[in-house]
């Protein structure tokens, strides 16, 4: 019995050190957009890269289906009505990292004109 307790202890601390280890590679918390509760984003800071601030930003997808969305990351609040790039995300997968550069350290991220195709139409109404 001490044996299978001793095992389960070992385990569980493998375990909480697993997530530690996938929280403390700098990465903030998944968050939904502000429209669209199932496609959700994450940030990391990487750095100054000279007069440059380095983010990289992950997507994830938690629809049942394929998502397109326009997307735009900015430094400055007033830039937000142009979105200047198009992500296509299959079911319930993650994009890859995507390098951003900034002149500020705050950054914004907005996301629009979601359809659950990869083709910018019949797109979906903000659900929250």
């Amino acid at each position: 019995m001490k044996k299978i307790i001793t095992l389960l202890l070992i385990i569980a601390s493998f375990s909480v050190a697993q997530a530690q280890k996938q929280t403390d590679d700098g990465w903030r918390k998944w968050e939904a957009t502000k429209c669209y509760a199932n496609i959700e984003y994450r940030m990391k800071y990487v750095g100054k890269n000279g007069e440059q601030h380095h983010w990289q930003v992950q997507f994830k997808n938690n629809y049942n289906s394929i998502v397109s969305f326009n997307y735009h990351v900015t430094d400055k609040l007033q830039e937000y009505n142009i979105t200047t790039h198009r992500k296509t995300l299959y079911a319930q997968k993650l994009s890859e990292a995507i390098d951003v550069y900034t002149t500020e350290e705050d950054i914004y991220l907005f996301v629009d004109k979601a359809s659950l195709s990869p083709y910018p139409e019949n797109f979906l109404d903000c659900d929250h």
